[in-house]
């Protein structure tokens, strides 16, 4: 469904991805893991063309091509196949939870504004929402914002959907309510990569755990494989320093 293979980006000539390969199968939760600073955030805004990257060949939606070498209709036929949760939520501040998500559905896809705020309402109520469609982000908790994040990217339809850090900013009495709403999205079988924290979500709901330091992935493989039986001394280090802090 997708693939990527041999992905590279540099900042000011720091190697921060060096030579990434990740495949993404239809109905997959792949959690990536790893310390601060190992290059998921890169991985996952290279992947879907957000940032440029330096290297690299990306198989999706009927592109088969470098990443150097996408034309800016392919990079747009990228985008549109495919839905990002952001960390800090990114909601328009002057729209309400309904206008955020019938935004991208009106300008980007040119779907009318009925029918927009129809689907915009489904993708509340999957969130548990309804019921706040016409609160603004300042008028909601830090957990409803990245449920409406969540909402945005359900709207669009994508194939897959990448999400980064998405509790990482909320107060951990919030961070369950995400966390749900998100094993929900993975048990009705929505494709996501996620970049996360959470162990418990990686052990339990992904069905692939891949851990990543300095811009490689060091091991990759099923939740019970990774987190009983590394075979990596890297990630048996990362999950006994961070499980020892949980």
């Amino acid at each position: 469904m997708l693939t990527i293979e041999g992905l590279k980006k540099s900042y000011a000539g720091n190697d921060i991805l060096k030579g990434i390969s990740i495949d993404v199968n239809k109905g997959d939760v792949i959690s990536i893991i790893g310390p601060s600073g190992s290059g998921k955030t890169t991985l996952l805004r290279t992947m879907t063309t957000l940032e440029e990257a330096d290297g690299g060949h990306i198989t999706f939606s009927g592109i088969d091509k470098d990443f150097e070498k996408l034309t800016g209709k392919e990079v747009n036929t990228i985008r549109r196949n495919v839905g990002f949760v952001f960390q800090n939520y990114n909601l328009f501040n002057n729209k309400t939870a309904l206008q955020n998500i019938t935004e991208g559905l009106i300008v980007a896809r040119k779907v009318k504004k009925s029918e927009a705020e129809k689907i915009a309402l489904k993708a509340l109520e999957r969130v548990g929402l309804t019921d706040r469609k016409n609160h603004y982000p300042s008028q909601l908790s830090g957990g409803q914002q990245q449920r409406v994040g969540i909402a945005r990217a359900i709207a669009l339809n994508p194939e897959v959907i990448f999400f980064d850090e998405p509790t990482s900013a909320l107060d951990p009495e919030l961070v369950g309510e995400v966390l749900k709403v998100m094993q929900d999205l993975a048990s009705s079988g929505t494709t996501m990569v996620v970049v996360t924290h959470q162990m418990s979500f990686a052990r339990d709901v992904s069905n692939r755990v891949i851990f990543m330091a300095d811009g490689h992935i060091v091991e990759q493989g099923a939740p019970k494989a990774i987190f009983e039986k590394p075979s990596e001394q890297r990630t048996k280090k990362f999950l006994t320093d961070i499980l020892a802090n949980v």
